[in-house]
């Protein structure tokens, strides 16, 4: 389990190209360079997986976390390792064909330097090891049992004390030790994951920067990774826009060389307050949410998004699935919209910056040659008319409801993501 804190805003999304807009003055943001939204992009949090549970909507990544599967899970005693639960988790989604992500923390108590420290997964499982041939030694196992079949990620959220009491220099020595280990008992062609951070307080965006610029043995921790990690959770109060806004505080602060490694959202749900039971929204607006979620980390070249989580308790306000674990909430069927929108399409998004359009968002779905789908909404300030051009062939809602239609559509856009369909 992730437990976020608070967060601050910077720049808003803005990519691609926005179709006709017939209402209003229109100023759109630069576009991007589009992404091409792979199956994988798609992914979940499940923590039955270990049981051989999987979600009921479509993933193509899965993140094991909360599933049984950490460090001090396994090693339960010096040397000794139980690897059954990791293996049913890893077999289940490869057998599914969904990409594992093992993350490698906690430390088992009877390795950390401080086995009193307080933290989520028990005393001692946020501290720095107090030998750090033990995390060598585990790391190798776990390299060496599965290879280049998942992918590893060094620790979950360093920047949050609950998960980690060490100190930056520490973290990046096992970013260090774990990213050799993992090159030669796995191979090169393994993908190492840079721990995770939650970004919405100053303390852990200052502590991500810190990461950032650490050395060891005068090298960058950016030479020891494949991939940037981030849990943008924005402010309880808060929607997929602020999240965003996090990743690109997270885009704009990392050193060159790190910039141009992926970046992927390892985790996101909204209403955290540390704990606490998230205050309650309506159904439509959780579909929203899920929706908006997806289309903009597409938009905004997040390579992997990982929804927090299949079976969320009270501590997140946007559930796909009911209390039963098997029938798909409105937001768990806007999951299965949204993806079928843009999974195998090359995305951009945009925002309008003035005018009476201000506010709205467009993402833009590419099929091949022929299809433009042309996604839009408006998160906040009311609804607003918006007529595209006469190619349009139909339109979609979040329930999956299409209206087949031939000339110039006019569409009432809110809050909730609506797809036109259009032939080139």
């Amino acid at each position: 389990m992730s437990l976020p804190t608070p967060r601050s805003g910077l720049r808003a999304l803005v990519l691609g190209l926005v179709p006709l807009l017939m209402i209003g003055t229109l100023l759109v943001s630069s576009p991007a360079q589009a992404q091409r939204v792979s199956p994988s992009f798609f992914g979940m949090h499940d923590a039955n997986i270990a049981g051989g549970s999987l979600p009921a909507v479509t993933v193509g990544s899965v993140r094991l976390w909360d599933t049984g599967t950490a460090w001090r899970q396994i090693e339960k005693r010096p040397g000794r390792f139980d690897f059954r639960a990791l293996d049913t988790a890893v077999n289940t989604a490869l057998n599914a064909g969904l990409r594992p992500m093992v993350v490698l923390g906690q430390t088992p108590r009877f390795y950390a330097s401080k086995p009193k420290a307080a933290g989520w997964y028990g005393a001692g499982a946020s501290s720095m090891p107090k030998n750090v041939s033990a995390w060598k030694r585990y790391v190798t196992k776990v390299a060496k049992r599965y290879k280049t079949s998942v992918d590893y990620q060094i620790w979950n959220e360093p920047n949050v004390i609950g998960f980690w009491s060490g100190t930056v220099g520490q973290m990046a020595k096992l970013t260090a030790t774990g990213s050799v280990a993992i090159n030669k008992a796995a191979g090169r062609k393994a993908t190492i994951v840079a721990p995770s951070f939650p970004l919405r307080l100053k303390s852990q965006q200052k502590w991500f920067k810190k990461y950032w610029a650490a050395k060891v043995g005068g090298k960058s921790v950016a030479r020891m990774v494949d991939v940037v990690s981030a849990n943008p959770y924005p402010l309880a109060d808060q929607g997929p826009e602020a999240s965003m806004k996090l990743l690109a505080f997270a885009k704009r602060v990392l050193p060159q060389q790190a910039r141009r490694k992926p970046l992927w959202n390892t985790e996101i749900n909204y209403g955290l307050l540390g704990g606490d039971t998230a205050k309650r929204i309506p159904e439509a607006t959780q579909a929203a949410y899920v929706a908006r979620t997806l289309l903009l980390n597409a938009g905004g070249s997040i390579k992997r998004m990982y929804w927090y989580s299949w079976r969320i308790n009270g501590i997140a306000n946007t559930h796909l699935v009911e209390d039963d674990g098997t029938t798909l909430t409105r937001a768990g069927r806007a999951w299965q919209v949204v993806r079928g929108w843009i999974v195998d399409t090359d995305v951009t998004c945009a925002v309008t910056a003035r005018g009476q359009l201000k506010g709205l968002y467009t993402c833009t779905a590419r099929v091949g040659a022929d299809e433009v789908r042309r996604i839009y909404w408006k998160p906040t300030g009311g609804a607003v008319p918006v007529t595209t051009s006469n190619t349009t062939t139909s339109w979609t809602d979040l329930d999956g409801a299409t209206t087949t239609h031939v000339g110039p559509l006019t569409l009432t856009v809110n809050n909730a993501p609506v797809m036109v369909s259009s032939l080139n």
